[in-house]
């Protein structure tokens, strides 16, 4: 099941790419999801690593992901 749209991630929800989103179209391999690692004040960036990837954060913005998972749920 799928959470609504939700611009308060938490370190550890799973987040996935909303298609249309620019990334979105180089991003097929594993599916859009991104693990949220680490959050900025403000919420409209947070930094994630993609999942089945190196390991590396990116800075991404909450405008191009809707929520898939709680963390703890």
């Amino acid at each position: 099941m799928v959470a609504s749209a939700s611009r308060g991630f938490r370190v550890g929800d799973l987040v996935k790419f909303k298609k249309g989103s620019s990334p979105y179209r180089s991003f097929d391999g594993v599916a859009g999801l991104v693990l949220v690692t680490r959050l900025l004040s403000g919420r409209t960036f947070f930094y994630g690593c993609k999942c089945f990837d190196t390991g590396e954060e990116h800075l991404w913005s909450y405008d191009q992901f809707y929520l898939v998972s709680r963390v703890g749920k």
